[in-house]
């Protein structure tokens, strides 16, 4: 019984325990935006991303990593879209360099983000809709950091 037990920890440590750079809710946000670029293909000219009231309180006001200072859900995505490296998962905005927080920066002038509250009972849950022309990818994040319970491609 002992070594079930343990070896049921071992299995919760290894999917829980993820190098993370920063605070991981925005993070999360930049990685789910990354996989949704990635998905697309493409820089997407439209993203509309749905939040839990968790996630929208605790990245309002948290410096997304390796940013300048930016904080908040628009900078996370943008982040994310526009440097972000999907593989790398909560290390995803690691190696963003000055170039990349000037191409940040001014995609979010652009204002192609939304950002609404998602009321589906979840508190951890991250969706995001990533749209260029005609195309369109949807990546949804829920109930951990990491957990893709949907990405897909739209055409």
């Amino acid at each position: 019984m002992k070594k079930e037990i343990y070896e049921g920890c071992i299995a919760v440590l290894k999917d829980e325990l993820v190098p993370a750079m920063g605070c991981t809710e925005p993070v999360a946000v930049a990685y789910a935006a990354a996989l949704a670029r990635k998905t697309l293909g493409l820089l997407p000219d439209c993203v509309k991303v749905a939040v839990s009231g968790n996630i929208l309180k605790n990245v309002k006001s948290v410096i997304v990593p390796n940013t300048n200072g930016m904080r908040g859900i628009p900078a996370a995505v943008a982040a994310g879209i526009v440097a972000g490296d999907a593989d790398l998962k909560l290390e995803v905005v690691s190696n963003i360099d000055d170039a990349d927080r000037v191409a940040i920066a001014d995609y979010l002038k652009r204002g192609t983000i939304s950002v609404e509250q998602a009321d589906n009972g979840c508190v951890f849950d991250i969706a995001i809709t990533a749209s260029c022309g005609g195309d369109s990818s949807f990546v949804r994040i829920t109930g951990s950091h990491t957990i893709r319970m949907m990405i897909k491609n739209i055409h």
